[in-house]
């Protein structure tokens, strides 16, 4: 019997209906966001481009002229969501929740339009400790300084954005919180000698380790991340270790609203970011392929300015990333992985404008303007984006 995607939603629905009062608590919400936009050039993305990252690099045809440059324009609504949030008696001396939520961007290009997992995972809450587990941001995500952007980039590849599973244990005392992940990838993937693919991760037998510190208030923060990614790019080969960094904080003010973050970013590319590794290939004494490794790496760093004026939420966001190893990359002959590699450098300038209409609609309109500087050439690509947002929530029942 083939199972339905809807069946995890139905089994939510089913437990809903079964539950008595005192025993869980249910509330269900979603989104309804179509989008539509144009671009003045073909972009380098996912989803059928509906997550760009960054204008294509020049193609000459026969006649010269730059196959790149075509416009294009398009309109989704694959961002839709539904979600339900459950509350539970308590277990273990901590206070439960679970939460599950889908879109329909699918796990890949092909299965766009497909139902996938979105978040689904189990919360435990002792007051100053917390136990997460299942599918949820991935750490380098900092879910309280996402930037304002509507688009499904969220900023990306200036801001790491994925989901993971992963077991997340933090510590609160008092402003101050301490957080250590264990990751393990699924939508979001390595690349390597056999394509985009969650084996190197897995045949590592280490999982991508986070650690982080934090010190919050109700108008500011400030934080670190350290972040370990270990895989093994060939199954009878070494593992490869990459160490990736960043800093980052909020400033409210009023009605201004301070966003930024900067990175290291060393193989960032599983998390919609910049970044790789390059493979050298050698003979042994008796002529057997023998292969080391060498990280590139970006330097990252963007900021979100945001206003609320009554009904408007005017706002703005920047982004630069710099490759470290843009000489290496480009005088090798090796496989390199990643994202970027012949990017010396790219930024992106994005104004926005957002109207709250009330009753949970919302409109936007946003200008997104990239450039990339390859070193076949410099382009420039900008995308005007539209959209509208339609939340909703039950009560709490």
């Amino acid at each position: 019997m083939k199972h339905s995607p809807f069946a995890p939603l139905l089994l939510a629905l089913a437990l809903a209906g079964s539950a008595t009062a005192q025993d869980f608590h249910f509330q269900f919400s979603g989104t309804i966001g179509p989008q539509m936009w144009v671009d003045t050039r073909q972009m380098e993305g996912a989803r059928e481009d509906m997550l760009d990252f960054y204008p294509k690099p020049i193609a000459r045809d026969a006649l010269n002229r730059d196959t790149n440059a075509a416009p294009m324009l398009n309109m989704l609504a694959i961002t839709n969501r539904l979600a339900v949030a459950v509350w539970g008696p308590d277990v273990l001396g901590a206070k439960t929740r679970g939460y599950i939520e889908t879109d329909f961007t699918g796990s890949s290009d092909a299965g766009i339009n497909g139902l996938r997992l979105r978040h689904g995972y189990i919360n435990l809450d002792w007051a100053h400790t917390t136990l997460l587990v299942g599918h949820y941001w991935h750490p380098m995500v900092v879910h309280e300084i996402m930037p304002g952007t509507r688009p499904l980039n969220m900023g990306a590849p200036f801001h790491p954005y994925s989901r993971y599973n992963q077991v997340r244990l933090e510590q609160f005392v008092g402003p101050l919180q301490a957080i250590v992940v264990a990751g393990f990838q699924r939508d979001n993937t390595s690349q390597g000698p056999n394509g985009r693919s969650t084996t190197y991760l897995k045949h590592s037998l280490v999982p991508e380790l986070n650690g982080q510190l934090r010190y919050s208030t109700e108008k500011f923060m400030l934080g670190a991340a350290a972040h370990l990614i270990s895989i093994k790019p060939r199954l009878m080969g070494n593992n490869v270790s990459h160490v990736s960094f960043a800093v980052y904080g909020r400033l409210d003010l009023g009605q201004w609203s301070l966003k930024a973050q900067s990175l290291l970013n060393s193989n960032l590319y599983e998390y919609s970011s910049m970044g790789g590794y390059i493979e050298h290939t050698a003979l042994d004494a008796n002529n057997q392929p023998v292969y080391s490794y060498d990280t590139y790496t970006y330097n990252t760093v963007w900021l979100d300015l945001g206003r609320t004026t009554g009904r408007w939420r005017p706002g703005l966001l920047l982004g630069y990333a710099a490759n470290n190893n843009a000489g290496q990359v480009a005088a090798t002959t090796d496989h390199v992985y990643g994202r970027g590699l012949d990017i010396d450098y790219l930024y992106r300038i994005q104004p926005r404008i957002g109207y709250m209409a009330g009753g949970g609609l919302s409109l936007y309109a946003e200008v997104e303007h990239t450039f990339a500087a390859y070193r076949s050439g410099g382009v420039s690509g900008t995308r005007f984006i539209v959209s509208a947002n339609y939340a909703f929530k039950s009560a709490r029942k």
